[in-house]
């Protein structure tokens, strides 16, 4: 009997370890190809109305390669004299509508941090206190701004803007005294991979780089 109940607790045990090992195995591939094939499915959609009036055009993946070459003859025009010319003038009519151009506006700022190949509006990563003293948040700084007080007395301050987590796309904008600021070597993408993550992708080289606030303080 207790040999019996010795074995079918270790089976359980087995089962168990297993199971879990399994689900961490397919989960996320499912999961990801299922985000993938729901909005290979929403972008292939977007010819419904041709294709409801064409059926011969009903091709599986069509609307797919129709967006890609879109986006693609947009970035040529865009990149020509007569493309900004258009796209100039296109921006300034939304800019006179008063809730588009907010929208607008908002939309094409997170754009362009995000998507712009040369990131020049994110000039280096670096580590503030915040919400409290001793309490690190990794920043990203986009200005410098000097301040000049009532007084006439002027102080540094570093411009931060400081993403949330897992939507790096939203956060704060904050403005620390320069002699505050902690400067670190981590590139943005690094950053931006530790920010989504929560921590949990640490680039190599730094992990076990710094004690807490005492080793960083010290940088």
């Amino acid at each position: 009997m207790v040999a019996g109940r010795i074995a079918d607790n270790s089976f359980v045990r087995w089962f168990k370890r297993k199971f879990l090992t399994g689900l961490l195995v397919l989960l996320p591939t499912a999961l990801t190809g299922y985000v993938l094939f729901r909005f290979f499915r929403w972008v292939d959609s977007i010819l419904k109305p041709v294709t409801a009036r064409h059926p011969y055009l009903d091709i599986p993946g069509l609307g797919f390669v129709a967006v890609i070459v879109i986006i693609l003859l947009a970035g040529v025009l865009g990149g020509g004299f007569f493309g900004r010319t258009l796209f100039r003038w296109f921006e300034g009519g939304l800019e006179k509508i008063p809730m588009v151009r907010s929208i607008y506006v908002a939309i094409k700022q997170v754009s362009e941090v995000f998507l712009k190949q040369e990131r020049t509006v994110f000039k280096e990563v670096v580590l503030i206190q915040y919400p409290r003293p001793g309490i690190y948040v990794i920043g990203l700084v986009t200005s410098t701004w000097r301040f000049r007080g009532a007084g006439g007395v002027e102080q540094d301050f570093v411009t931060i803007f400081l993403p949330t987590t897992p939507n790096p796309t939203s956060g704060l904008f904050l403005m620390a005294p320069r002699h505050e600021v902690i400067a670190s070597d981590l590139s943005i993408e690094d950053a931006m991979k530790m920010i989504i993550s929560g921590g949990a992708v640490v680039p190599p080289g730094h992990k076990h780089a710094a004690g807490g606030p005492e080793g960083a303080d010290g940088a």
